[in-house]
């Protein structure tokens, strides 16, 4: 029981880097992890299911306006994932800061080909919805995403994607800043939308993974704020004290 109860709890608050903080910097924190997972799950939540990418590609065509605004939300989604980021490393590199550094590195590189695949299916968007060209061929060149700069901007984003959250989640493990499970929900999160997803077995709808990654952003985003009411610690003090008296030596 002992366990559980440490997984749920942070395990040391008043030496998290958010006691630190300002309030409104914790506040702008804990905004941006919430609303990097929730655009990405209101716009998953307002797709349909689909088997066959064609399909797909004709409800974007029937339902435009709806298709539109979660292509938005998608793109609403990007500056708060960078954002996300940033509040990760700020969070664990003070216990790990080269795993830290690594997994920041890693996931903004992921993220930016992330930006890459949004804006090449708002350009599939556009098309369909235009009337003009036909939906099975589109489908076919959408979906195959076979051109070598169609494979550079898959290269950037799955493989950083994937190994940034994974050291980016041990990271944040080491940090005792935020609660452990909410950091194993990250790790939930990969194996559900890489693996059990549409994309892989197909076992679970698409919106599951973005549940998983909403709730595991709402419960970070929960102990950023808590951290204020713990207070820096006095380990946290004393090094900010010696780097003050440092600067004022030099």
């Amino acid at each position: 029981m002992s366990l559980v109860s440490s997984m749920l709890k942070v395990p040391k608050p008043a030496g998290s880097p958010a006691a630190n903080w300002s309030s409104a910097g914790r506040l702008a924190a804990a905004a941006t992890l919430v609303l990097g997972a929730a655009f990405p799950l209101a716009s998953h939540l307002m797709v349909p299911p689909t088997d066959r990418p064609i399909d797909w590609l004709h409800w974007v065509a029937d339902h435009p306006d709806l298709a539109n605004l979660t292509k938005v939300f998608e793109l609403l989604q990007m500056p708060f994932l960078f954002g996300t980021v940033l509040v990760y490393v700020l969070l664990s590199r003070q216990r790990s800061p080269r795993i830290a550094y690594a997994g920041g590195i890693l996931l903004g590189c992921g993220f930016v080909g992330l930006s890459a695949v949004e804006g090449y299916e708002t350009l599939a968007y556009a098309l369909v919805q235009d009337g003009r060209f036909d939906s099975t061929a589109l489908a076919d060149v959408v979906i195959a995403q076979s051109s070598t700069p169609a494979i550079v901007m898959l290269l950037i984003f799955l493989p950083f994607a994937f190994f940034g959250l994974l050291t980016s989640a041990v990271a944040l493990w080491r940090s005792g800043a935020v609660p452990r499970a909410a950091v194993l929900l990250i790790v939930a999160f990969l194996v559900v939308d890489v693996f059990l997803g549409p994309e892989g077995f197909g076992i679970t709808p698409d919106w599951v993974s973005r549940v998983i990654s909403f709730v595991g952003a709402c419960w970070i985003a929960s102990a950023v704020l808590l951290a204020g009411q713990a207070g820096p610690s006095s380990e946290t003090q004393r090094q900010v004290s010696l780097g003050k008296q440092n600067r004022g030596v030099g």
